[in-house]
């Protein structure tokens, strides 16, 4: 990966029809989009190989999940990497909070899933966050530090891993994180790399932010050091997406963001 790109993730979800997805293929398709933003789509399995016909290259693809074994017991119904691989998929991924809060993924399954792709060929995207409880309890810092070392026990080369800063409590209620927030919580993870896996890995995992991602307040959140790019998911079937990938961080906007143009959406949320 190349060093400290801005991503934007595009999660979406259970997204239903085609006619949806050739909107939304489109949409990508024919607009003018930064250069300098790599975009990867998150698709559901059913449609990963059709939407890789409609995407133009310049578009990673990304499955919503996959296995940590190719064959053996337990994998009625599951995907594995091998599959794919297959149909034009470089990235999958593991621990959304959706997954590890109804399904009871533990830290360790995603962890061991994450492995398991790595040396399949895959790249993967890690969601980490804390639930609502976590936060008012003061306990980030050591829920994030849990998450990361079950990865750590796993992964052995760490090239090809995303991470994504996704607060549970942002999740499907319209609220993000305070930049400040979100700064401090990606903070922690780049120096948790630095000291448990190089500071060469710490400086080079793009680290993204997930959690109520808007056109709003986009910018005052890349403008926060350690933020690589976006994971987005309501917003990914709309025309928020382009605005998401088009984050210009410049001069401009700085004093925008400064005069508090951008601050609105937080208004509302409490300021742990």
């Amino acid at each position: 990966m190349d060093e400290r790109k801005f991503y934007v993730v595009a999660n979406w979800k259970a997204i239903s029809g085609k006619e949806n997805i050739k909107e939304m293929c489109k949409l990508l398709s024919v607009n003018v989009l930064d250069d300098n933003t790599d975009v990867i789509v998150g698709c559901p399995f059913p449609y990963l190989q059709f939407v890789r016909q409609l995407l133009p290259e310049r578009f990673y693809l990304a499955a919503l999940n996959c296995y940590k074994e190719c064959k053996g017991a337990y994998t009625t119904g599951e995907v594995s990497p091998i599959m794919l691989k297959d149909v034009g998929v470089s990235w999958v991924l593991l621990g959304h909070s959706d997954r590890r809060n109804a399904l009871n993924e533990s830290d360790e399954l995603v962890a061991e899933k994450a492995a398991y792709a790595l040396s399949q060929g895959l790249s993967v995207i890690v969601c980490v966050g804390e639930s609502y409880d976590d936060r008012s309890a003061g306990n980030t810092d050591s829920t994030l530090a849990n998450q990361l070392s079950s990865l750590n026990k796993h992964i052995k080369d760490w090239q090809n891993v995303m991470l994504v800063y996704e607060p549970v409590w942002a999740l499907g209620s319209g609220k993000s994180a305070r930049p400040h927030n979100a700064q401090s919580a990606l903070g922690f993870i780049r120096k948790w790399l630095e000291n448990y896996v190089s500071k060469e890995i710490s400086e080079t995992v793009p680290l993204l932010y997930g959690g109520a991602v808007t056109s709003t307040n986009c910018k005052a959140l890349a403008l926060q050091p350690d933020v690589d790019g976006f994971l987005v998911g309501n917003n990914s079937t709309k025309h928020d997406l382009l605005q998401i990938i088009n984050t210009n961080i410049n001069d401009e906007d700085k004093q925008s963001v400064d005069s508090g143009e951008y601050l609105s959406p937080y208004m509302d949320i409490t300021d742990f």
